[in-house]
């Protein structure tokens, strides 16, 4: 699939959800909107005052975190450390055909420092690259592309194993907990 003729409101929904989540990719993705759906919004709860310090990551939020919703064609990981780090992988993929075992990919994989300071989480990537794989269009194939390193800012919330992200725009991307 040529990326470049879809509407620029998919397109758009398509790289918000290897940046920062899944949410209303799929809904944008099947109807055909110019605008991605709003993503869902289940109850959560403010984040808690931390007394680890501004930039010190909250001990709850250490580990590993997915997004991927069911029927969704996107997956997204963050794992965070105590010190600070953190390294996230977004993976888009679908069937090229229903008769066809060749699938498009997407892949973006970023590291670098988080940090949080009360509900704000900051990430500030030191490396990105960016992976796509079109058998219908090989010759726009790349690997390992160096991506965006600017920092990303979001209000954070944790409730039980929910951990949600939402953007300076108002997006919300949810992720939970998974074993290490």
């Amino acid at each position: 699939m040529n990326l470049r003729v879809l509407p620029y409101g998919v397109r758009r929904a398509l790289t918000i959800s290897l940046t920062l989540g899944v949410a209303g990719v799929s809904a944008a993705c099947a109807t055909g909107h110019d605008e991605p759906s709003p993503p869902p919004s289940p109850t959560v709860t403010a984040a808690p005052a931390t007394s680890a310090g501004a930039g010190a990551v909250p001990a709850a939020l250490v580990g590993a975190w997915e997004s991927a919703q069911p029927g969704s064609n996107t997956t997204l990981a963050y794992r965070f450390t105590a010190d600070g780090r953190y390294a996230y992988a977004g993976v888009l993929t679908y069937p090229l055909s229903v008769a066809s075992n060749e699938f498009y990919l997407l892949k973006r994989s970023t590291a670098g420092a988080v940090e949080v300071d009360g509900r704000t989480l900051t990430l500030r990537p030191s490396s990105a690259t960016t992976t796509r794989k079109d058998p219908a269009h090989p010759g726009g194939d790349y690997t390992d592309r160096p991506d965006s390193l600017t920092p990303q800012q979001f209000v954070w919330s944790l409730v039980g194993e929910v951990f949600t992200l939402t953007d300076e725009d108002g997006l919300r991307f949810i992720f939970r907990r998974v074993d290490s």
